[in-house]
């Protein structure tokens, strides 16, 4: 290292806010995409599906099957991107589009875990809380002590929402790396106990670099949405552009799911405009994403670089040893 380079501070080293604009390199992932895009699709079509039985049946058991499989589908589209771009942030060859896939959902039962777990903890804080709030109120003695224990809980309930926050961010690269699901705790525990500050700075640049990718993105769509609506209706008629609202109005009141709507007014055009534009914004979406999620495992490995895996299994029975004192 030359003799010149100006040393870390504070755990931020001088090219750390640099590296994060690297996140950009995420929107050239063809294989992130398409997994991205591909596993929503999937998702969206079920949903759709299983939304027109559900109202031909009448059935909200089915429509709770549409809402789970696209839940699932969109989970598995996330996590198999977010393995891909691991593996980019690493500098390593990236896997195959299938085997990302198997892994994204082999993801899904960590995460769940991993919600269960972080609720459980403020489950857990929020109870204490909320039994020294009955404690305030012994007459006399409590409204004194409410002085002091309303703007700790306050205080402590912040913390501890915001620290779940942040250990759920940085438990996903982890996921995503391959560890277990104590491992990806332990190392979210490492981060916001030892690098807390340093966590959040490079986070926050990352999403500031997600609003002006976005606003490029959806700029360039709503750019080329007024001209395209305007020709469309001077093409195919203004039925064509105005019917579907009309057709979604009819069949939100009176139920209608059968060929009523389709009456050669257009709204064969406006449902394939529907489904294409759903695409397309899906699409922005997920390029939108990519950014993200690179940037987020940017973080992590930033963040992890020097971080003794010993302190990181530690993390855990410390937290235990002072849960006991």
């Amino acid at each position: 290292m030359n003799d010149s380079t100006p040393s870390p501070v504070g755990g931020l080293s001088p090219d750390a806010f640099s590296n994060m604009f690297e996140a950009i390199n995420g929107l050239p992932n063809r294989r992130a995409l398409i997994a991205m895009v591909g596993c929503m699709c999937v998702g969206v079509l079920a949903f759709g599906l299983f939304s027109f039985m559900a109202t031909r049946m009448g059935s909200v058991f089915i429509a709770f099957l549409g809402g789970l499989c696209f839940f699932v589908a969109s989970a598995i589209g996330v996590n198999a991107a977010g393995v891909l771009l691991m593996d980019q942030a690493k500098g390593v060859p990236s896997r195959g589009l299938s085997g990302a896939i198997v892994d994204g959902l082999m993801c899904i039962p960590k995460f769940i875990v991993l919600g269960l777990a972080l609720f459980a903890v403020s489950l857990l804080v929020f109870i204490a809380i909320a039994i020294v709030y009955f404690v305030c109120t012994i007459p006399v003695l409590g409204p004194i002590l409410f002085v002091v224990v309303f703007p700790l809980s306050v205080v402590i309930s912040g913390l501890t929402l915001c620290g779940l926050f942040l250990c759920m961010f940085l438990a996903l690269p982890a996921i995503w790396e391959g560890a277990t699901i104590t491992r990806a705790i332990a190392q979210a525990q490492a981060i916001a106990r030892d690098r807390l500050v340093e966590a959040l700075l490079l986070m926050a640049v990352v999403w500031v670099l997600s609003v002006v990718v976005g606003f490029i993105v959806f700029g360039v769509l709503f750019s080329g949405l007024v001209p395209m609506l305007g020709m469309s209706a001077s093409i195919l008629g203004g039925d064509a552009m105005g019917g579907l609202i009309g057709m979604m109005r009819h069949r939100v009141e009176f139920g209608d799911m059968g060929g009523g709507g389709f009456d050669g007014s257009g709204a064969g055009h406006m449902l394939a405009a529907g489904i294409g534009g759903g695409l397309l914004w899906t699409l922005a979406g997920s390029l939108l994403s990519l950014v993200n999620l690179l940037g987020l495992n940017l973080v992590y490995l930033r963040v992890t670089e020097g971080l003794g895996s010993g302190a990181a299994e530690a993390a855990p029975m410390a937290r235990q040893d002072d849960t006991k004192r």
